[in-house]
């Protein structure tokens, strides 16, 4: 029985030092001057997040805000004893009005403040091929027979008859966005696999292109259709590139990443 009130007190002993301690190390902590540095510059650096803006069916996704984190950017710069941004820390925070919580909306384009456009091609090899040898950040509507795991550009399931067998191909290859581009044939089954549903802002065919060209946004989505030359696909390459805006996978433009 000594023994057993000899333990129960070497073990107070031990948790009341460590209690101890750790209310110490935060007096510490709290009272340094780093401490007070980061906790007066934070809200210079801290990022508020914006919300995703929904109309009836479609939504604008929203942007993530970011706000310093105080102990690890202290624990970042103590050995330096002084304030350097560069050795800030953050935490992610989500917008109020999200994305993630509202898949059933269909996005129609990204967030403006990205300054870019997404480009979707499908099976038009010539465009394909041009945006693969110049690096064009292109996104390709892929089915069982075109999904190729050596390309460069992103490739989104769009086959409706082997949906299931598409699904396995990208996530063996670890190249699974969880993207549908919408239509009426393949919505229920975006919607019943709980994918981003997507459907474009633009559509550039062979007759429109001067109309296409001289709307470009910030944050559309253009889809290109298969009878598009490679002589309309450079003009909007071009229109693009003079509009300072970059050219984004569709999975980049759409998520609530800065």
């Amino acid at each position: 029985m000594k023994n057993l009130f000899k333990y129960i007190g070497l073990l107070a002993v031990f948790l009341f030092s460590f209690y101890y301690t750790e209310k110490m190390s935060d007096i510490v902590v709290n009272n340094s001057s780093l401490v007070t540095e980061i906790n007066r510059v934070s809200d210079e650096y801290n990022i508020s997040p914006v919300s995703a803006v929904i109309e009836d069916d479609y939504i604008i996704p929203g942007l993530n805000g970011y706000a310093v984190n105080v102990l690890k950017s202290y624990n970042n710069m103590r050995f330096l004893d002084t304030f350097n941004s560069y050795y800030l820390e953050y935490d992610k925070i989500k917008p109020d009005i999200s994305l993630e919580n509202n898949k059933d909306k269909i996005i129609k384009q990204g967030n403006k403040n990205k300054r870019g456009v997404a480009i979707i091609l499908q099976d038009n090899i010539d465009l394909i091929n041009y945006a693969s040898e110049k690096k064009i950040k292109i996104t390709r509507l892929i089915d069982h027979n075109s999904f190729d795991r050596k390309v460069t550009y992103e490739q989104i399931n769009n086959d409706i008859e082997e949906f299931r067998k598409v699904e396995t191909q990208l996530n063996n290859n670890n190249i699974n966005h969880n993207i549908c581009f919408v239509s009426s044939n393949i919505l229920d089954i975006c919607k019943s696999n709980k994918k981003y549903l997507v459907d474009a802002t633009e559509r550039l065919n062979n007759y429109n292109l001067a109309t296409i060209k001289d709307n470009i946004e910030s944050g559309h989505i253009i889809f290109i259709n298969d009878n598009v030359t490679l002589a309309d696909f450079k003009i909007l390459i071009r229109q693009i590139n003079y509009q300072n805006l970059n050219i984004m996978y569709l999975s980049e433009l759409i998520n609530e990443n800065r």
